[in-house]
């Protein structure tokens, strides 16, 4: 028999074959709230029990839960009729028929059900309706239909598949489209475009200062006409405010911009001319190109002229200044007034731009970029779309020969595979940037590392525009699309904290002597902060077979060790900055590190995703466990987070100190030997 019946709701029971165990109560308010409402639309499948005029229910096992919690409401009596397919099968059959019912189906997609819920909004139902209809909360419902109005691209993404629902969720943060596609465009081609955090916080992030560059070239009239709101501190003697709408001011200084950018690509003879709403080029701006040096366009014989005419002016002001009677505040500022316009003068005129070369010209362009006073600017250095020489990736040397020697002298069942260059490169950026924030907190140790650096370093620098060989540039790791991390987003707000004032002068004697007005922990905060920029990404653990990355440097290690620095106090492992990049194998050996051999094994049957959100939830201090636990989970961080603890180097461990030059021949030979060494490197 497999004809439909109607059989007492009294008369079903759960069949022990239905494969379906772990979701026993889930939604089932939802599902009798629609089966209350719409009736059962789809029969159940069952089989006569054991027990004389009972039956076991194989299929619908949800529905039939669902029924019960009706009986059980009283809205429904133990003879209420349920439409049956009855069939005379047995056990064995039975699970089987549950499998295909759970398994072989497909489930209506996010895209789908969210069409579905605008189509009755647009039919004039209620949203309450809507909700007891589907068994739904008012609140599901309304966050389906903010997912409806995403922006057509980012809709497009979910439906396709490309973004998961709760990066779609993060999108629909707000309902602003403008928004959503700035941050479409920033992150989807992104590590982070997958990181529902990372775009929710760009979306939420939507305030700029009043004080800052891209508000100066907005401008506050523009941004209020075109809707922007503010906010204004009463309680600061000057005023402080905030624009609330970073969107708007977005595009209208985008739109100045770029307005900016055609009129210098029209009048320059640029190849192209790009616009960036920074006040730098960002690497990853030029990270494809080959930057171009070119000499300055020479002066004409009526500029030398006027050139020269300036210096001597310039010359008899130096000499007039002994005579300057600094108490005489009217003779002191316009000798003041005088100079400056000299100096000025003699700067405008040199200040020209290169000469291209004809066979250089189709290819290449400049930035343009907002300047520190909120006015466009054409960044210095030039650039070419087809770079004269392909450039070499950084790290690629080691990458080689790393692959080469991957998986040797280890067994792979006995130890984990190494970590991914990549994940071992930001990890080691992470770590940088945490003993960054210490240093940059603590300027005693920084001015100590500066004076130890300048005095013990072996590079050689171009000594020009400031006349001094001391430099601070920029680590040689530098990350595309860099993780998320506290220590990262604090080293970029501290900068603020920092006084600015003299950064405002234009001049570079004007900046100096404003500089050296401040006062001495103003100047070691701003010394401190410039030393953290420069370190370089270090591991905490040594090279291992197959483990590509960065070296370990034990001074790095010494430092943290000065200040007590606690790592996870700073950084937590998650799903996406490390247990998703890893092995189950080493998932397995960090649950064991911190919670013993018998936890990891409760794990040995999850699944690789699984087993990472777990992880995730325990070593944030989530999950219910022994206290003794909780605190190792949450003292715990990857062995190449750490900072290891150095052994006391005894007398016979130093190095041999180098001979230096202790005569003027020595001092030349040696000064040649270093230059053609670095000409050899500039070649190169």
């Amino acid at each position: 028999m497999n004809d439909i019946e109607m059989i007492p709701l009294g008369k079903l029971r759960l069949s022990e074959a239905n494969v379906r165990k772990n979701d026993s109560n889930l939604f089932i308010e939802e599902l009798a709230a629609n089966i209350e409402a719409k009736g059962l639309l789809q029969n159940l499948i069952v089989a006569p029990a054991k027990k004389r005029g009972m039956f076991d229910v194989t299929a619908g096992g949800r529905r039939l839960r669902a029924l019960n919690f009706l009986l059980e409401a009283g809205k429904l009596a133990k003879d209420h009729p349920v439409a049956c397919r009855v069939l005379d099968i047995d056990a064995a059959e039975q699970s089987e028929l549950s499998l295909i019912e759970n398994v072989i189906r497909l489930d209506m997609t996010p895209t789908d059900e969210i069409r579905a819920y605008k189509h009755f909004v647009n039919e004039g139902s209620d949203l309450d309706a809507i909700a007891k209809r589907f068994g739904r909360t008012r609140r599901f419902i309304e966050g389906r239909l903010r997912l409806a109005d995403l922006a057509d691209p980012i809709f497009a993404a979910l439906e396709e598949g490309k973004i998961t629902l709760d990066v779609a969720k993060a999108y629909a943060t707000t309902p602003n489209h403008e928004r959503q596609m700035l941050v479409w465009n920033e992150l989807s081609n992104s590590w982070q475009g997958n990181q529902a955090d990372s775009i929710r916080r760009m979306i939420t992030h939507s305030a700029i200062r009043s004080s800052s560059p891209m508000a100066k070239l907005a401008s506050e009239a523009d941004y209020l006409a075109a809707g922007g709101k503010i906010e204004r501190d009463l309680f600061t003697e000057d005023g402080g405010e905030t624009w609330i709408d970073a969107e708007i001011a977005q595009r209208i200084a985008g739109e100045k911009l770029q307005a900016f950018a055609t009129q210098i690509a029209e009048t320059s003879g640029y190849a192209w001319v790009r616009p960036i709403l920074e006040t730098r080029v960002t690497y990853g701006a030029t990270e494809d190109l080959h930057q171009v040096h070119l000499e300055p366009a020479p002066l004409s014989d009526e500029e030398q002229a006027e050139a020269d005419r300036l210096m001597e002016t310039i010359s008899a002001l130096e000499a007039e200044s002994d005579g300057v009677d600094e108490d005489d505040e009217a003779a002191a500022a316009e000798f003041q007034t005088r100079w400056e316009a000299a100096s000025s003068a003699y700067d405008a005129l040199h200040d020209k731009p290169p000469v291209i070369p004809e066979e250089m010209k189709a290819n290449v362009g400049c930035f343009v970029i907002i300047g520190a006073d909120g006015q466009p600017a054409v960044a210095s250095g030039l650039y070419s779309d087809k770079p004269l020489e392909r450039r070499k990736a950084r790290g690629s040397d080691a990458g080689e020969g790393a692959s080469g020697t991957a998986g040797e002298g280890g067994n792979p069942s006995s130890a984990p595979k190494p970590l991914s260059q990549k994940l071992v490169e930001e990890l080691a950026v992470q770590r940088r940037d945490i003993l960054a924030i210490n240093l940059a907190s603590t300027p005693a140790i920084a001015l100590d590392y500066l004076i130890f650096a300048i005095a013990d370093s072996r590079a050689l620098y171009s000594a020009q525009a400031l006349g001094t060989t001391l430099r601070a540039p920029s680590p040689s790791l530098y990350l595309a699309n860099y993780p998320e991390s506290p220590a990262h987003t604090l080293m970029a707000d501290m900068r603020e904290t920092l006084d600015l004032s003299w950064t405002e002068h234009r001049r570079t004697v004007d900046r100096f002597s404003a500089f050296s007005a401040l006062d001495d922990d103003a100047k070691a905060s701003w010394l401190a902060w410039c030393m953290a920029k420069t370190l370089e990404a270090s591991m905490g653990i040594d090279k291992k077979a197959g483990q590509s990355g960065p070296e370990p440097i034990d001074l790095h290690d010494h430092l943290a060790a000065l200040m007590g620095i606690n790592v996870a106090s700073h950084w937590r492992p998650t799903s996406a900055n490390y247990f998703d990049r890893v092995s189950k194998q080493a998932l397995l050996a960090h649950v064991s590190e911190v919670g013993g051999p018998t936890m990891a094994a409760s794990f040995m049957g999850s699944k690789k995703g699984d087993l990472s959100a777990s992880c995730e939830k325990l070593f944030a201090g989530e999950t219910i466990v022994a206290p003794e636990v909780k605190e190792a989970a949450l003292a715990w961080v990857p062995e190449a987070m750490r900072f290891r603890v150095l052994a006391a180097s005894e007398p016979d461990d130093e190095p041999p100190v180098e001979h230096e030059p202790d005569s003027d021949a020595d001092e030349v030979e040696s000064a040649e030997e270093q230059g053609a060494q670095a000409g050899e490197t500039v070649d190169a």
